[in-house]
């Protein structure tokens, strides 16, 4: 049974909550939240306006969640270190927050007790190894990687794919527009970027802090630097943007990409098509005309949309992907905490 702490209880932290409890060797011991209401907490992990209502009894009492029985132990400390993740005898954290301090604390609480970390997210700094699954898992070292970055939701889709064309006809440039649901920090109305409620960001177009529901948002990307940190010989290769769009869940990507050796729509195709049955949880081959959010809740890493791959002048390769940023994201997270325990 591996035992989990969970730091954060936002979008990502709530879904990994459900999907913890699904899994018969994982047990959830401890949240830590800064929101003091742990009432307020259990409803919204059973009560989601995106998944509905979750599928089992939630209740709370006592500073616990107890979700089919099992009781969570709540915390609500504003430092992550402060939390005695040791005491509960935790084997991997997971620091679902996306705040940068907590990425520099820990190492610290690794050594103290805790055998793995996993953030998910994607630091520069204070992290042994970034891993998306389907791409670099097999560089792994359980002797040196502690600390170990989930990546984000985009390069968790985008890179599987990349890899294996890369691999195949060698990508000699590209370009990729992600277009990303609406965030939880996001303005409903105009306000200014300090009104915009992501701790510590540094953007600087007055646009990210506009009406969230009225517009496409264009905005600088890191998705493709999270890809080439995992894919490090397509650096200065790739580039991309991104937009913020008015749905709730489910991103899309369209990526261009220059490849060095011939290629046949029909090749690509079929990678693809014995891909998703190969590797079933990573890949999934879409041939039916379908939109975003009929890819709610799919526990794949990306969709590939046959009925927009084009191939021009047997070198250019022209893609569409849907990927649920939540869900599918989260349900690799799921596969590192199980890659990352079990690896001896």
């Amino acid at each position: 049974m591996i035992k989990i702490g969970l730091n954060g209880f936002g979008r990502v932290g709530r879904v990994l909550t459900r999907l913890i409890s699904s899994q018969k060797n994982m047990k959830l011991v401890a949240i830590n939240e800064i929101d003091t209401d742990v009432s307020n907490l259990a409803y919204l992990l059973k009560y989601d306006s995106i998944y509905g209502k979750f599928k089992g009894k939630v209740t709370s009492a006592n500073g616990y969640i107890f979700i089919n029985g099992k009781k969570i132990k709540t915390f609500s400390k504003k430092k992550i270190q402060n939390v005695p993740w040791k005491n509960l005898k935790i084997d991997v954290l997971v620091d679902a927050t996306g705040v940068g301090r907590n990425v520099v604390v820990a190492k610290k609480i690794a050594k103290k007790g805790v055998a793995k970390v996993i953030i998910t997210h994607s630091p520069d700094k204070n992290i042994d190894f970034t891993m998306i699954m389907g791409v670099n898992e097999k560089q792994y070292n359980p002797k040196k990687h502690h600390v170990v970055s989930s990546s984000i939701c985009d390069a968790s889709a985008l890179g599987p794919l990349i890899f294996e064309i890369e691999k195949k006809w060698k990508i000699e440039n590209g370009f990729i527009t992600t277009l990303h649901s609406r965030l939880p920090y996001q303005n409903l109305l105009d306000g200014s970027l300090k009104s915009v409620s992501s701790p510590g960001h540094s953007w600087k177009d007055y646009s990210l802090g506009r009406n969230s529901m009225a517009s496409l948002i264009p905005k600088k990307t890191t998705a493709v630097k999270a890809v080439t940190k995992c894919i490090p010989n397509l650096r200065g290769k790739l580039s991309g943007i991104s937009f913020r769009v008015p749905t709730s869940i489910v991103c899309g990507s369209d990526l261009t990409l220059q490849v060095k050796n011939n290629v046949s729509l029909e090749q690509i195709k079929n990678l693809f098509k014995n891909l998703s049955k190969k590797k079933s949880k990573i890949y999934e081959y879409q041939e039916e005309a379908l939109v975003s959010i009929d890819h709610l809740g799919t526990s794949k890493s990306l969709i590939i949309d046959s009925n927009y791959i084009e191939v021009l002048n047997s070198k250019l390769i022209k893609m569409v992907i849907w990927y649920d940023n939540e869900w599918g994201y989260s349900n690799r997270v799921i596969d590192i905490i199980n890659f990352v325990k079990n690896k001896k």
